[in-house]
């Protein structure tokens, strides 16, 4: 394989990292593929830089597709979006990271909610006061029993909020990873 290929495929796998080692393999062996069959079929290798688009752009199309075809929330996954980010331009400067960010803060917020409501609520059947742990809105206090009923309400509906803007994210990615494939494919 020609230099220039090779550090092409360099290039595509460095902007893969945030995916597992095991995808992003098979991605940049499927990427080695076809330029070994394009190579096997004559063109050279200017001809297969300008089939395969930018470095940059082929990771971004990578990613996305990556991203959209397991759309349920892990770390990892975080990360592809993060790096997805860097590669979309301007929308994914601005919008993405707003809606994962804050997708991220819900899903965290409400799991947590209902768990310090839950230790107010066992503190006070003990006889323990956690001050620092409270369910108030305005003026009034929540005693513990409510309060820790309000808590799993409140984290519920952080969680569904969470939930949503997760899968608003996924589908921001998938569309501009659409947008892109489009404006290579022209």
């Amino acid at each position: 394989m020609d230099k220039t290929l090779s550090d092409y495929l360099d290039q595509v796998d460095r902007r893969l990292r945030p995916l597992p080692a095991g995808e992003r393999a098979d991605i940049i062996l499927e990427i080695r593929s076809e330029i070994l069959e394009l190579e096997a079929a004559g063109a050279a290798p200017e001809e297969i830089l300008s089939r395969l688009g930018e470095a940059r752009g082929l990771a971004a199309a990578y990613l996305g597709d990556t991203i959209s075809k397991k759309p349920s929330f892990s770390l990892s996954r975080l990360g592809a979006v993060a790096a997805f980010w860097g590669l979309a331009g301007l929308g994914g400067m601005l919008v993405l990271p707003f809606t994962s960010v804050l997708a991220v803060s819900l899903l965290v917020s409400g799991a947590l909610i209902p768990a310090a409501g839950l230790a107010k609520f066992l503190a006070s059947l003990a006889g323990i006061d956690l001050p620092f742990i409270m369910f108030q809105i305005g003026g009034y206090m929540a005693p513990p029993a409510t309060a820790f009923k309000l808590s799993v309400v409140a984290g519920a509906l952080l969680l569904l909020a969470g939930q949503g803007l997760w899968r608003l994210t996924v589908r921001l990615v998938r569309l501009i990873g659409q947008q892109h494939r489009r404006l290579t494919d022209q």
